[in-house]
Order: C-alpha cells, then structure tokens, then sequence
C-alpha cells in the first residue's frame, strides 16, 4: 500500500459529464462524501479533516478549482454522482458497476484490505472463503468488497448504513460477524476496542 506522488492523485473520481458551477468567477466542483475515519474525520466544529480532505485542499490550491465539500450518506452520495448532482468524491473502491457513471483517476493513492471481524469464538473458524458460507455477517450498504462476496446469496448478509454502527452492533452482539476495509476498522478498533474484537484469519486476496 502506498501514496502516489501530488501530481496524479488516485481515487478521486469526477462525473463523466460534470455539472461545473462559478462562485464569484471561480469554477467550483461539488465533492460529496461521509465520514471514514482515519481518512475523513470530522472536528468539533463539524468540519472536515484527515488524509482526504488534505489531498482535497492541496488539489483545490493548485487547480485553481474552488471544491465544496457536501457530507452525504454514501449511498446518496453514489446516486448524486450517476445523476450529475455531483462531480466528485474522494476514497471509493472500484466496480465496474461504478466505472460507468464515475471516471476513476489512477493510480490509487491508498489501498486497503477487506477482512472479517467478530468476537474471538466467532471468528475463530474463519479459516477460508468456504466457512462464510451459512454465517450471518454485517456489512455497510452500497459498499463493495470483493468478489464472490458481495453477491453471494450463500451468505446471509446484514446491511445498516455505517461502519460505526455496524461495529457497535458486533459489539453488542445483535451481529456475530462483520466485514470492513481494514484501514478505517482497525483504526477504530485502535481507539476503542472494549469488547475485544479481533480480526478473521482469513484474509481476501483483493485490495479495494
């Protein structure tokens, strides 16, 4: 996993015909996006920051380009991007249902890991792709993971709208098992981890 360097900036992707407006003779650009920690936090004055939102800035001081950064759910975010609504958005895996509304730059900037995480008992046998199959596993809807995961009917998937919620509910044990980008989960789980949840063996060959 790595950065590239400023010149090419990767997973910040633009509508295939964006909708460009001006704000006093300066081109703006709508970015929509929700909070994924590590990447995108949010500060007490409900402001923005993180390794995205630099990346944003530094592309806005050197384009010229003024961005205005609207919080959407992620699912609606996806939706403003296929309708023209809006014109960009910064850390989103690949798909080629994606690819065709949203123009991709490449390459990445960052790659991370899709995993497995649970109580120790649950996650224990998770040793291959073949002992998902029957388990009950959450995961953030509109998200993509990897193939055959995200449309395997085998598998008996529960979908709520955000990581944090989704860890909560492991947490608590409404869920045995969840599935995450390793990045953002194990920085949570960096912060607060009280019902000590660790992370499956089994790890998906596919970075995202």
């Amino acid at each position: 996993m790595g950065k590239t360097s400023w010149g090419v900036l990767g997973l910040l992707f633009a509508c295939m015909a964006p909708v460009t407006s001006m704000a006093n003779g300066t081109p703006t650009l709508t970015v929509v996006t929700d909070v994924w920690p590590p990447f995108r936090m949010l500060a007490q004055d409900d402001q923005f920051y993180g390794l995205d939102i630099d990346i944003l800035r530094r592309l806005q001081a050197r384009s010229g380009i003024e961005l205005e950064l609207r919080r959407v759910p992620w699912g609606r975010a996806l939706k403003q991007m296929q309708t023209g609504q809006a014109d960009l958005m910064i850390g989103l895996a690949h798909t080629r249902e994606r690819a065709a509304f949203i123009d991709y730059l490449q390459p990445a900037y960052y790659q991370c890991n899709p995993a497995f995480y649970g109580k120790a008992a649950a996650v224990g046998p998770l040793r291959s792709y073949e002992a998902l199959k029957g388990k009950v596993v959450g995961y953030v809807l509109n998200s993509a993971y990897f193939a055959p995961f995200d449309d395997d009917g085998q598998i008996d998937k529960h979908g709520v709208p955000t990581e944090e919620q989704l860890l909560r509910m492991v947490e608590r044990g409404h869920l045995p098992l969840m599935i995450g980008t390793d990045c953002q989960v194990d920085y949570a789980l960096s912060q607060r981890n009280d019902a000590n949840l660790v992370k499956a063996d089994y790890r998906p060959p596919h970075p995202v």
